[in-house]
């Protein structure tokens, strides 16, 4: 079955564990890849809470770092992760726990030449920009996850505009929300976002990174996934 896909993204907590993928496995995971005409597109390493909750924090810390080093041996220059809503970035919080924890992780992830593309938890584009402008240890970017801004309540054009200089990487899903605030993942084309817009501004930014067709609910995620390929080849110039 042919989806159409260019690459692939893969998920270094729930696909891939890296402890299970030394040097051998790694080598034939790219060649079953060579064999599909697919690249090793991005990592993404999930959550189940907040990065920065202090409960096993180090734990978590070395998670991620381990998800660092085996996105740079699958030669992936991009691990995406949803950090969790930000505080106030002046707030003590901010300055002695979260600052701290993102430049060292910065600084980890540029010594293996991998850039951390953070997932917007429903922070405005004002707040990121300045979160990622106080951290210099490294190039830090922005995922931006189109569905996750309607869920949140902000309008996917908008934030594209405002954060186009530090995006790296965009996630292709589509969502609607009703009266009452609440939200649910549809498939692309299906939902509130228009694409014919997105597209477009995909192109006046110059955008050159991946977009990475995610659909995390649903009975026919493949199928979803490979009509929204489809939807966006019509819309998208691709080599």
């Amino acid at each position: 079955m042919k989806i159409g896909a260019q690459g692939v993204q893969f998920d270094l907590r729930s696909q891939l564990r890296p402890a299970d993928y030394g040097s051998t496995a790694r080598r034939q995971l790219q060649n079953y890849l060579n064999e599909r005409n697919l690249q090793p597109a991005s990592a993404h390493f999930s959550l189940r809470s907040s990065l920065f909750e202090n409960e096993r924090l180090e734990q978590r810390l070395e998670a991620v770092r381990n998800a660092i080093l085996f996105a740079s041996q699958m030669k992936l220059r991009t691990l995406t992760i949803r950090l969790g809503r930000l505080p106030d970035l002046e707030s003590e919080e901010a300055k002695q726990v979260i600052f701290p924890i993102m430049r060292d992780l910065v600084t980890h992830a540029n010594h293996y030449g991998v850039t951390i593309c953070v997932i917007p938890a429903g922070d405005s584009a004002e707040t990121l920009l300045s979160f990622l402008n106080q951290i210099k240890t490294g190039p830090i970017a922005v995922d931006a996850d189109l569905g996750s801004w309607v869920l949140s309540g902000r309008s996917p054009v908008k934030q594209l505009r405002e954060l186009n200089q530090v995006i790296e990487h965009i996630d292709i899903r589509d969502a609607v929300r009703d009266v009452d605030g609440v939200g649910e993942e549809v498939p692309v084309g299906r939902g509130e976002i228009d694409w014919d817009e997105i597209a477009g501004l995909i192109e006046e930014m110059g955008y050159s990174g991946w977009l990475n067709v995610r659909r995390s609910t649903g009975n026919d995620k493949i199928g979803d996934s490979m009509r929204a390929i489809q939807y966006l080849r019509n819309l998208i110039p691709m080599e």
